[in-house]
C-alpha cells in the first residue's frame, strides 16, 4: 500500500561525483547480484562477483578517461576473461560503456544518478519532517503526507498533534480512493473514463455515508477540481473528517503529492475545519517549491513502511 522513502538511515551529502558512487554502492547491489551473476559460462560466487562489481565502480569513479580490460583485470587481481563477463554484463545493464576510439571503460550517468537520487530522497525527507511536525502541532490533529505512485497516492509521512495522537494509524488497511479526501482529491485528477476504470461502477460503502454511485462520485469531483481540495466527512470512517490538498511542483501541473489532515468531528467545528484547510493549502505550496523535481522523482522505491513522527 505504502512507499519507503528512505530507508531511516542517514546519508552522507553527495558533494561530488566520487561521493554520488559511493552512495549508490547500495543500491546497485541488489540488482548486481541477480543479473551479473549470471553471465554466459560458469557462474561466478555472487558475493565475491559483487566485491569485484563493486571494486570496478570504485576503480572507474576516479578514472576520467577510463580503463582498459587488462588495467581493470590487473586491479582486481583477476584474469581478464572474469572481468570481461562482469564488464559485459555491466555494459548490457547501461552502469559502463566502451568507448569506440580508445576501448577504455568508463562509467556511464546513470551511476551518478542513483547517487544523486538518493541524496535528494534523503535531503527532501530532512526538509519535510520538521515542516509536518508544525503543520500536526498548529493543527493539533492528525497530518499525513502521501507521493503519487502509479496505483495512486501513498502514504510516506505521519505526524500526530496532542489531540491526533488518540487517533491509530494502520498502514496496512488499504481505504478505497472513493471513500478517503486524499483518494478523491487524487481521482479529480483524472478524466472521468480513468475515473471509471480505477473505481468501477460499484462503489463499496465503508460507512452510510460513503458515496455509493459512479455519478455522484463524478459530482464530486467536479467540486474537488474547482475548489482545489478534498474532503471525506465520515465516509470512510463514523466520526473522521478528512480534508486532504495537493502539492504540485506548479499551478496546473499534475500533482506529485497529498498533504491532509483528519481529526474528529466531535472536538472540531466547521471554523476549525476551515482553519485546516488554510493551513493545507499553505503547506501545500510549501512542499511543492521543495518537492524534486520531475527528471528527478525515481528515488521513491515501493515498500509497505509509513514513518510516523511522534
Amino acid at each position: 500500500m505504502l512507499l519507503r522513502w528512505v530507508d531511516g538511515q542517514r546519508q552522507p551529502k553527495i558533494e561530488t561525483f566520487q561521493e554520488s558512487v559511493d552512495v549508490a554502492r547500495t543500491a546497485l547491489e541488489a540488482q548486481v547480484v541477480e543479473r551479473v551473476a549470471r553471465p554466459i559460462g560458469a557462474p561466478l560466487d555472487n558475493l565475491v562477483t559483487v566485491r569485484r562489481t563493486m571494486a570496478i565502480f570504485e576503480l572507474l569513479s576516479g578514472k576520467t578517461r577510463g580503463l582498459s580490460l587488462s588495467d581493470i583485470a590487473r586491479h582486481l587481481d583477476v584474469n581478464k576473461s572474469i572481468a570481461l563477463r562482469i564488464l559485459s554484463s555491466l555494459e548490457q545493464l547501461n552502469y559502463v560503456f566502451r568507448s569506440l576510439s580508445s576501448q577504455q571503460y568508463l562509467l556511464t550517468y546513470k551511476v551518478s544518478r542513483i547517487g544523486l537520487n538518493v541524496l535528494i530522497a534523503n535531503r527532501f525527507m530532512e526538509q519535510v519532517r520538521p515542516r509536518l511536525r508544525a503543520l500536526a502541532d498548529e493543527c493539533g490533529e492528525l497530518v499525513l503526507l502521501s507521493a503519487v505512485a502509479e496505483s495512486g497516492p501513498q502514504w510516506i509521512l505521519a505526524a500526530r498533534g496532542d489531540a491526533g495522537r488518540r487517533l491509530q494509524i494502520d498502514p496496512m488497511i488499504r481505504s478505497s480512493l472513493h471513500s478517503t479526501a486524499t483518494g478523491k482529491a487524487w481521482l479529480a485528477t483524472l478524466t472521468d473514463r480513468e475515473v471509471e476504470l480505477r473505481v468501477g461502477r460499484k462503489l463499496p460503502a465503508a460507512t452510510a455515508h460513503t458515496v455509493r454511485t459512479l455519478a455522484t462520485l463524478k459530482s464530486q469531483l467536479a467540486k474537488i477540481r474547482a475548489q482545489g481540495f478534498a474532503i471525506s466527512d465520515q465516509e470512510n470512517e463514523e466520526g473522521i473528517k478528512a480534508i486532504s490538498v495537493p502539492i504540485r511542483l506548479a499551478p496546473d501541473t499534475p500533482p506529485v503529492g497529498f498533504v491532509s489532515i483528519t481529526a474528529p468531528v466531535s472536538r472540531n467545528t466547521a471554523k476549525q475545519f476551515d482553519r485546516f484547510r488554510r493551513l493545507l493549502l499553505e503547506a501545500a505550496q510549501t512542499f511543492g517549491e521543495t518537492w524534486p523535481p520531475q527528471e528527478a522523482r525515481d528515488f521513491a522505491p515501493a515498500s509497505t513502511s509509513l514513518q510516523i513522527l511522534d
